[in-house]
């Protein structure tokens, strides 16, 4: 009996739903250091990813490391940066999940020159850029303090492991993502 269980939980873990931890304030309000959530690692096997889902990726610049952010952009979506406000194809975007501070929204702002140079890296979004195809664009929604696809490019679908859908920790932040 006890290695069924054991079977169970591990399969569970391995294909359908597994937990993470939260490590940063970079999804603050909507996730916060030390949340719990509950990834679901099957569902783009059944449907696309979509604007604003929040998902858990392996970050491209180490694989063995995870992220979670929240999708932005599609591929082949046009995105812009422009009075700290972001544009996807020329609409400017309402955000109600993005950290505010005094009730309103902190502004987005476009990653800085790279180190040593004044050429900014295409995915930056100081200039219009477009998504490649089979790739997603990543922001945090605490934008000020996010490591992002602003800082690393996108992400390929092949990197995303699956979909938070549920704060299980601690129990007075139980929600439904």
């Amino acid at each position: 009996m006890v290695v069924v269980v054991v079977a169970l939980v591990f399969l569970t873990q391995a294909f359908i739903v597994r937990p993470y931890r939260i490590p940063s304030t970079s999804m603050s309000s909507t996730l916060k250091a030390g949340d719990r959530v509950l990834v679901n690692r099957f569902i783009y096997h059944f449907r696309a990813v979509r604007r604003g889902d929040i998902v858990v990726f392996k970050w491209p610049r180490n694989r063995k490391l995870t992220f979670i952010k929240r999708v932005i952009g599609l591929p082949g979506d046009k995105l812009l940066l422009s009075g700290g406000h972001l544009f996807i194809n020329g609409v400017l975007q309402n955000e109600p999940y993005v950290a505010r501070r005094d009730g309103q929204p902190l502004p987005t702002l476009a990653a800085p020159t790279m180190s040593g140079s004044n050429v900014a890296a295409p995915w930056s979004l100081q200039r219009s850029y477009k998504v490649p195809a089979g790739h997603y664009f990543m922001l945090g929604d605490n934008r000020a303090v996010s490591d992002d696809s602003r800082v690393w490019g996108t992400i390929s679908k092949s990197d995303i492991i699956g979909a938070a859908f549920f704060i299980y920790w601690p129990f007075n932040r139980v929600k439904v993502l």
